[in-house]
């Protein structure tokens, strides 16, 4: 059973894990994730080297998530974890110059995006300034 995320480290070692699977060499990994950000209606926001990134909600909102947990939680969907993330990281927003964004992101994967709006939340570090990772923290990220 997997339980909602309780702070914002849990986050940020959720969305190094999806990163280590969009980073992947392993197809089913890549494709995995893949899947859920083009399928998803609830994003994360997170920096990598500069550029917006987007993490499902529904993957980021569960403590140590993983593939095979997530596969065996599939019924499970952003609206279960919106409030967790939301008592953590504020309201959700939309905005237009951030959905072209997103649709520019998860349009580089191979597949149809969900036409759907989205909502969206940023992770802040402590030091309150946007949270970024780097090429070598995707790197040493595994499961």
């Amino acid at each position: 059973m997997l339980h909602f995320v309780e702070n914002v480290e849990q986050i940020i070692e959720n969305i190094k894990t999806i990163e280590h699977y969009l980073n992947s060499d392993v197809p089913e990994e890549k494709e995995f994730a893949r899947d859920l950000v083009k399928k998803g209606r609830s994003m994360i926001i997170y920096k990598v080297n500069g550029q917006n990134h987007f993490a499902p909600a529904r993957f980021v909102g569960y403590k140590k998530n993983s593939k095979s947990a997530h596969i065996e939680n599939e019924n499970r969907e952003s609206r279960d974890t919106a409030p967790a993330i939301q008592s953590l990281l504020g309201k959700p927003f939309t905005h237009a110059p951030i959905e072209k964004e997103f649709n520019d992101y998860a349009g580089s994967f191979k597949g149809n995006t969900l036409k759907s709006k989205r909502k969206y939340w940023r992770v802040r570090g402590d030091d309150n300034k946007y949270y970024e990772l780097t090429n070598e923290v995707v790197a040493e990220t595994v499961e």
